[in-house]
């Protein structure tokens, strides 16, 4: 295995590609090192030709300066040679010391007042040379002038000479030490490169040494999935296989032979060796799945049904397939199939169970037509009946007829009550959910005004803190409200009047005990707190069950539907409601809004 994969070409693309990586490295910081030196040497150069220039247009300038003497006190036109030839040359070499200076803008300034100055060196020649030929100048005031100030001005140009001359000794020097620095560390970066040479030779074979095995481990672990695959297929009840688009060559898994009920190999995976196997019905969704696959490349999720070799039972497949490109460019489409039979027994169980679900709801629904209308209708007559007895047929009656009309009075009122609730516990459970932002002040005060009359004969008190705006169902919010705080004013005690107050405050569900969650969101934590009555803790969750009551009808009238329709409520909400009571002390119902709904 080893041998092979050495010997393997990727092995060897690989080597040549870090070895040609390796070589263009080096090349390229060994291209870097020689261009440094090499400008390091024209810099030098550049120095100690700027200086030779300067020295020789200085000897040209005293030349002419000699020849004009010479012409002067001889009048000897053969001392003019130096002088008729130097100009040329000055010019040349100022040229040359331009090119020299190019970049350096403290020397192109000397450069350019020496050129200045060597200018007006030549006009005194000129005049010098006018003069002596027209013998004005000899022994004169005005030759002496001329003289002088030919002096000043060539003091001048060995001034900024030397100027220019000393810049480039300061240039040189510098540039003599960056030249030294080069050649210095010319040995060291050439052994630094052959050791780091050694070491990429020495990681690599390391690397691939290293390599050899995790590709070893690898193997294993390759053919240990693909036992757990086979495993799992079997397990898992599904198959797998693959369809060269480019070579058309199919090939199998082991347990997609097992779901037609063969062993795995019994046939040859070629195109169309399944199609006996198809339930004839559902041998268009085949056909057709084929031509998706070589037109569109693709293979969208089908179902068909297949019939057993073995035992000829008839079970439901599932097949899905996506394309997927191998390294050598060709078109495979990889896919499953899934035995679904048992799903689909289980999906015709709950459409069954939909079905009966359904006629439930009608019975239901038929069951609120009847407690809305028919229901409500002989109540109506009882108590429309029961109304027209006048005092005086009353005063007729016996004590014990009396009784019992007060009783079927009574009934009747309470009857009424409980369908009421009824129907608003199932408006509760089937009402859409349509969310409104709402301010839950405004609901506070308008539940106020529907039991004004209620607080004041209970002389009680009833006050809240700022409550915020949220999305919420605003006919249910007030309905939460209303039996809240009117459940407070029922349970009040005789002796002491009632107080119930509503506070609000923000929170995270992870830092309240009751929500029970780890969860980071946040929740209006909305309690509502009286002095009344109260209850046993042992009842705090008994109280919010349909029907459940803790007082019996002739203390305190009611269905027990109240704070069933409030849980009902705050769980339309996503929010969540708790109840705390300490007996003849007072209950806390606490309510949880979501933040965002």
């Amino acid at each position: 295995m080893n041998l092979r994969l050495i010997h393997s070409p990727l092995f060897y693309k690989i080597l040549f590609v870090l070895s040609l990586g390796v070589l263009l490295f080096i090349s390229a910081i060994t291209y870097k090192h020689i261009s440094n030196i090499s400008k390091s040497t024209d810099s030098v150069v550049q120095s100690y030709k700027a200086t030779l220039e300067l020295e020789q247009l200085m000897s040209y300038v005293k030349d002419a300066e000699t020849g004009v003497r010479g012409f002067v006190i001889t009048r000897d036109s053969l001392f003019l040679k130096p002088y008729l030839g130097s100009r040329e040359k000055i010019n040349n070499s100022f040229i040359v010391l331009r090119n020299l200076s190019a970049g350096n803008e403290l020397q192109l300034s000397h450069l350019n007042m020496l050129y200045v100055l060597v200018n007006r060196r030549y006009e005194n020649f000129n005049n010098t040379l006018k003069g002596a030929a027209a013998s004005e100048l000899s022994h004169t005031k005005k030759f002496e002038k001329s003289f002088i100030l030919g002096k000043v001005v060539m003091d001048s140009i060995r001034s900024e000479i030397n100027k220019m001359i000393v810049l480039e000794n300061k240039y040189l020097k510098d540039r003599n030490k960056v030249y030294a620095y080069q050649i210095f560390i010319t040995p060291i970066f050439t052994i630094t490169i052959i050791f780091l040479t050694l070491s990429l030779i020495i990681l690599s074979y390391i690397k691939i040494n290293r390599d050899l095995k995790v590709l070893q481990v690898a193997n294993d672990k390759l053919l240990f999935s693909k036992e757990s695959s086979d495993q799992s297929e079997i397990l898992g009840n599904y198959s797998s296989w693959i369809w060269n688009l480019d070579t058309n060559k199919i090939t199998f898994s082991d347990n997609q032979y097992r779901l037609l009920g063969c062993e795995p190999g019994a046939f040859e995976a070629v195109r169309g060796a399944t199609l006996r196997f198809i339930y004839p019905d559902d041998m268009p969704i085949i056909q057709d799945a084929i031509k998706v696959i070589i037109k569109e490349e693709k293979l969208p999720e089908i179902e068909y049904r297949i019939i057993r070799e073995d035992n000829g039972e008839i079970r439901h497949l599932k097949s899905v397939g996506k394309l997927i490109y191998d390294s050598f460019g060709n078109r495979n489409i990889i896919g499953t199939n899934s035995d679904v039979t048992q799903e689909r027994v289980v999906n015709i169980k709950i459409e069954e169970r939909n079905r009966e679900l359904e006629r439930s709801n009608q019975e239901l629904a038929s069951f609120n037509h009847v407690a809305s209308h028919d229901l409500q209708e002989p109540l109506r007559k009882i108590q429309t009946f029961i109304s027209r007895f006048s005092e005086e047929d009353k005063a007729n009656l016996s004590q014990t007829a009396k009784n019992y009309l007060f009783k079927i009075e009574d009934s009747a009122t309470r009857m009424r009550i409980l369908i009421d609730d009824l129907l608003l516990f199932s408006r509760t459970n089937k009402s859409e959910k349509i969310f409104h932002k709402a301010d839950l002040n405004e609901i506070f005060e308008t539940t106020k005004l529907e039991l004004s009359q209620v607080i004041l004969d209970k002389k009680g008190k009833v006050t809240s803190s700022n409550l915020p705006e949220l999305n919420v169902i605003p006919f249910q919010m007030q309905q939460l409200f209303n039996n809240l705080i009117g459940n407070s004013l029922k349970y009040s005690r005789t002796d002491v009047p009632i107080e119930i107050n509503i506070t609000c405050e923000k929170i995270t569900a992870s830092n309240e005990k009751v929500l029970n969650t780890n969860s980071s969101e946040k929740f209006y934590k909305i309690s509502f707190k009286d002095n009344g009555m109260g209850f046993e803790q042992e009842f705090s969750e008994k109280i919010f069950i349909l029907f459940n009551r803790l007082h019996p009808n002739k203390e305190f009238q009611g269905t027990g539907i109240g704070l069933t329709i409030c849980k009902k409520i705050a769980e339309n909400h996503k929010g969540f409601i708790f109840a705390d009571g300490i007996l003849n002390q007072g209950a806390t119902f606490t309510l949880y809004l979501p933040e965002t709904n």
